[in-house]
């Protein structure tokens, strides 16, 4: 029985073996043909070319160099326009002469504002060197005239009461303008306070500033 089961396999092996070349055979007869594929054209082949060097330029030919004749030192040209060519003839300046610092620039007085006497309206009262007698008048008793008033009264020779109760009006107007207050001196009658005050009156109240 083993022997019969060889046998049979065998035999199928070898037509199962058979069967192959058989269709092998004929699927190679029938078989459609192909189409034929397209030759590539060959690559190009680069070629390398000889590099033919530029002509080179002439070098530029270097510039002549600017020469600028030495002209004379401030110092030469000064002397030599003050008509002096030797130079050992100036005479050296002293080390005192060297030492002097240079004068500070001066600003120029402030002009005053004041009018000068000459220019003012009225007559200028009579005037007096000094104080008479014991000494000046407390000249402040009057009304309208302060420390500044008084002092400037005594800048153009008025010291004393009697001399303001003399005034007339165009030497009044003459010290008003002087003052730089034209009309005060006759709003506030000082010629009449300088009477009363002579006469043994009381002064006139002070105006509150």
């Amino acid at each position: 029985m083993t022997a019969f089961a060889i046998e049979v396999a065998l035999l199928l092996a070898v037509a199962f073996a058979a069967a192959l070349a058989i269709g092998y055979r004929f699927g190679r007869k029938h078989r459609p043909p192909q189409p034929a594929r397209p030759e590539l054209p060959p690559a190009p082949v680069m070629v390398e070319t000889p590099r033919v060097p530029a002509a080179s330029k002439p070098a530029p030919e270097p510039e002549p160099p600017i020469l600028i004749a030495p002209g004379p030192a401030p110092q030469q040209d000064l002397f030599a326009r003050l008509g002096i060519t030797d130079m050992n003839a100036v005479p050296p300046l002293d080390e005192d002469e060297e030492d002097v610092p240079a004068p500070a620039p001066t600003r120029p007085a402030p002009r005053s504002r004041r009018r000068p006497p000459e220019s003012l309206p009225g007559v200028r009262p009579p005037a007096l060197d000094a104080p008479e007698g014991e000494g000046a008048d407390d000249l402040k008793q009057l009304r309208g005239i302060g420390p500044q008033n008084e002092q400037r009264l005594n800048e153009i020779g008025i010291f004393h009461l009697r001399q303001i109760a003399e005034w007339t009006p165009e030497e009044a107007a003459w010290v008003g303008s002087y003052l730089a207050f034209p009309g005060r001196i006759e709003r506030e009658d000082w010629m009449g306070q300088a009477k009363a005050i002579i006469a043994g009156g009381a002064p006139a109240p002070r105006r509150k500033r």
